[in-house]
């Protein structure tokens, strides 16, 4: 089991540095995870994806910015490090899916939304919603097949865990089309998010597994956490809980955390502290993994 972690930081909303999710790396940096992880044992290292200003217009530069994730998480494989992504954007989970290099690789997502957008159905214009759609090859293909590594991937081994703010397009997709797992959120009732995830994670087996932490997982009574909360999300002992049983049950390979804005009006240092202590509950897993 590798001791060493690269943070690879991206700072960025679609190629903008610092602007709305952008600021939440620099937000979690500041709140010691670096020295957190180093606590644990591990020798921490930061990479930084560089500005992206001469590229053209946010499809140009957000492009970019994916192919230079998927060349420092291969990069941090060849180094025997871990990749730890802190991004802006979400799609950032596309480029590090591209540079692990797994042939079937896993997904365990937490996230409020779905990232299956293509643009034939998004309505919102938002480019990275569409992430995951643009790594099985049905949206971007042509700014996809210049990203290093890049091959279309399947989602038969992928979880979401707080997934629910979706039209009935996106859920369909989810559901029908791709046969995706799904602990859904529910803004009605309280979710038994630990119990229905570890059941999950004893009953099929994600691993290898690129992890994805969309903070926007988080229920909406702990502020905006970026321009799109909703109810029915997890609380902050389920995510930590269900976070760090995860190297138990499935063999991770990555972890983004992203899609975090601290000036969007929330309580951005509470955020951050749960953004640092989901970090820990996952290394510390990590460490115990047999």
């Amino acid at each position: 089991m590798t001791k060493s972690i690269h943070i690879v930081y991206s700072p960025y909303h679609v190629g903008e540095r610092n602007l709305r999710v952008g600021g939440g790396p620099d937000k979690i940096l500041s709140f010691s995870i670096v020295n957190e992880l180093e606590k644990l044992g591990y020798f921490v290292k930061i990479v930084e994806i560089p500005p992206v200003n001469e590229y053209e217009g946010e499809i140009g530069k957000s492009f970019e910015i994916l192919k230079r994730t998927s060349v420092a998480v291969h990069d941090s494989i060849s180094q025997g490090a871990f990749p730890l992504i802190l991004s802006g954007n979400c799609m950032a989970s596309a480029g590090a899916a591209c540079g692990l290099q797994e042939d079937h690789l896993g997904f365990i997502y937490f996230d409020a939304h779905d990232d299956l957008d293509s643009p034939d159905v998004n309505v919102n214009g938002y480019l990275d919603a569409m992430g995951l759609s643009m790594l099985k090859g049905e949206s971007w293909n042509a700014h996809m097949s210049q990203v290093p590594y890049f091959k279309p991937l399947e989602y038969n081994k992928f979880l979401y865990c707080g997934l629910r703010d979706v039209n009935d397009v996106q859920r369909v997709r989810v559901t029908e089309k791709n046969h995706m797992d799904v602990i859904w959120g529910d803004k009605h009732h309280k979710v038994d998010y630990i119990k229905l995830f570890r059941k999950q994670l004893q009953a099929k087996d994600y691993g290898p597994a690129l992890i994805h932490l969309d903070l926007d997982c988080l229920d909406e009574s702990y502020g905006k956490v970026n321009d799109f909360p909703s109810p029915g999300g997890l609380h902050e002992n389920e995510l930590l809980e269900c976070i760090g049983m995860i190297p138990k049950y499935a063999e991770p390979k990555s972890l983004t955390i992203c899609s975090f804005d601290p000036d969007c009006g929330g309580d951005g240092d509470r955020i951050a502290q749960i953004a640092v202590n989901a970090a820990k509950n996952f290394f510390e897993g990590l460490n115990n993994r047999k």
